[in-house]
């Protein structure tokens, strides 16, 4: 049986060797290891058609025959000056094949064979002796010694083959760790996003389909909110979606809802659809805490020649589950160290609430109203919570003033002035020096402060009054004017956003006076009617509850 040799590739050992032999003037036959021929003499003119006749291959066939029956096969000569070498082709400690190279001696030339093959074939005998005139140049040792050359060669080619290939592999393997070190470098570098889970979710998500040769990758948490808490239900996404956004978002959840802590999935094809194509497996990984699941981490649509799930996919994602498992731990007691921190805030400003029953709920209001207007104002997120934690604790200052004048109900003396305007700078001194809230500062301390630089406590004026605490006064004049005092009643709503506008560029910054008429109150008015129902109640404040009592800045020739 011959096989078609176009496929062979020429790089291999065996390939090499027979291209010397071709280089050497030798006539080679190649032969799997069923003894299939691979390859045969390519030689021109009529000696290449003495090599290639019917007598010529028989007699090579049947000596391959006893040689694959040897374990090491010698050199035979056929006929007087017609030597026949073996080179066994090894492959770990088996053969993959036999090279049989013919060397022609002079005497050959004389030889009944020749003219018994021309014959046999109807070949002309003159040309063919011609032929090989310039073929059979070696001599008997020269037959020995090349049987030897050509084993050595052979051997010397695998080594530096299997040598290349270990190089190679092990090249490969380099780079896969190294991709991998990045990776977790960088996932590394982000765990401290405790605040930010959702950055670092993403920024894994990107990472890992970066390295990993997968088209897409996501992450799907449990709705679960005791498990994930801010990320319960949520899905995260990179690269390109295997299908719209809800068969994604059903399908994830279809396989997290039986996946368990230590199941990691290969899917295969057919039971991908419809996250999958073609021959690509699904990998996926959960994400455990506490022995219960709170997330899995998918892999989707391979890419390059194997579509495979390998080991190393798998190992890349185990580590980034187990990263997102420890910054879901640490994001979960950062939240909750942040509760009962904020809590004892709101429990102390709501202490400074129910001094006097007319300012019930002032702070969390303009907690509120702040978060609102940054929003409005077109602030990033993270600027905005810090701009509501500042409207909670803007007046715990006022903790330090005393009750009698806080709660006064006549019009206060000058000196009893000077004490309320010292809040804000109580207010800091409480605060300064409690970590993570030094960005807080500027609110609690300028939010008194007007745009005409007729503020207190410092008299900035303009864009040199910090813009939280441009915000923090804006919503403070505003509730202020929106609440019952003692000395009048609220302002209609129409009056209140009135004063606003004609007192922008005096008392407030324009630009916000302009995002604050943007500001849906629906939610302001919701916390005003639970105030005044606690406050009717003799309740005191519920969660934040600040003072507001009267502050010496004029809004609109009206007491803010």
């Amino acid at each position: 049986m011959t096989h078609d040799s176009s496929h062979l590739d020429s790089t291999t050992p065996q390939a090499q060797v027979e291209e010397r032999c071709r280089a050497l003037g030798i006539a080679t036959w190649r032969f799997d290891a069923d003894g299939s021929r691979l390859t045969g003499p390519t030689d021109p003119g009529a000696f290449g058609r003495w090599l290639r006749s019917a007598p010529v291959e028989q007699r090579v066939a049947s000596l391959l025959a006893e040689w694959q029956a040897c374990e090491t096969p010698l050199p035979h000569q056929v006929a007087e000056g017609f030597w026949l070498i073996p080179v066994v082709e090894p492959h770990r400690k088996r053969r993959r094949g036999m090279l049989v190279a013919a060397l022609f001696t002079p005497e050959f030339l004389t030889s009944a064979l020749v003219r018994e093959i021309c014959h046999q074939a109807a070949l002309p005998i003159d040309a063919v002796q011609a032929d090989f005139a310039g073929r059979a140049v070696f001599s008997r040792e020269i037959v020995d010694r090349m049987a030897r050359v050509l084993s050595w060669s052979q051997a010397d080619l695998d080594a530096i083959s299997r040598d290349q290939a270990l190089i190679a592999d092990f090249s490969r393997k380099l780079a896969e760790s190294y991709e991998e070190i990045t990776l977790l470098q960088k996932l590394g570098r982000a765990m401290n996003q405790v605040a930010q889970p959702k950055r670092f979710v993403a920024l894994a998500c990107d990472e890992l389909q970066k390295t990993l040769p997968f088209q897409w990758i996501a992450v799907k948490f449990t709705p679960d909110r005791r498990l994930a808490r801010s990320m319960a239900g949520r899905l995260y996404l990179s690269g390109d979606a295997p299908c719209d956004s809800s068969r994604l978002e059903s399908q994830t959840s279809r396989f997290l809802e039986d996946l368990t802590p230590v199941d990691v999935r290969v899917v295969p094809p057919e039971l991908c659809e419809p996250i999958g194509f073609g021959s690509s497996q699904l990998l996926i990984h959960p994400v455990a805490r506490d022995g219960q699941v709170v997330a899995a981490l998918f892999a989707g649509n391979k890419r390059g020649e194997d579509p495979q799930v390998s080991s190393t996919d798998i190992k890349l994602l185990e580590a980034a589950a187990a990263y997102l498992a420890i910054l879901l731990d640490n994001s979960i007691l950062y939240d909750d160290q942040q509760l009962m921190f904020i809590g004892t805030l709101e429990a102390l400003t709501s202490s400074i609430d129910a001094k006097d029953p007319y300012t019930c709920g002032h702070s969390e209001r303009v907690a509120e109203l702040a978060a609102a207007l940054a929003k409005a104002h077109g602030l990033d997120d993270e600027s905005v919570e810090r701009i509501r934690l500042a409207g909670v604790v803007h007046d715990v200052g006022k903790i330090g003033v005393p009750e009698a004048v806080l709660c006064k109900t006549g019009r206060l003396t000058e000196a009893e002035f000077a004490q309320i305007r010292l809040h804000p700078e109580i207010g800091y001194q409480i605060l300064k020096d409690i970590p993570h809230f030094e960005d807080l500062l500027p609110g609690v301390l300028f939010h008194h402060e007007r745009f005409d630089g007729r503020g207190y406590p410092r008299n900035l004026k303009g864009e040199d009054i910090p813009l939280m605490a441009r915000i923090i006064g804006l919503v403070d004049a505003f509730d202020a004017m929106s609440s019952n005092r003692t000395y009048r009643s609220a302002m209609a709503r129409e009056r209140v956003m009135e004063e606003l506008a004609d007192n922008a560029g005096t008392q407030f910054d324009p630009a916000l006076v302009q995002s604050f008429a943007r500001v849906d109150l629906a939610r302001y008015d919701e916390l005003v009617e639970k105030h005044q129902t606690a406050s009717a109640t003799g309740s005191g404040g519920l969660r934040i509850r600040r003072s507001s009592t009267l502050d010496p800045g004029q809004v609109g020739g009206m007491a803010a």
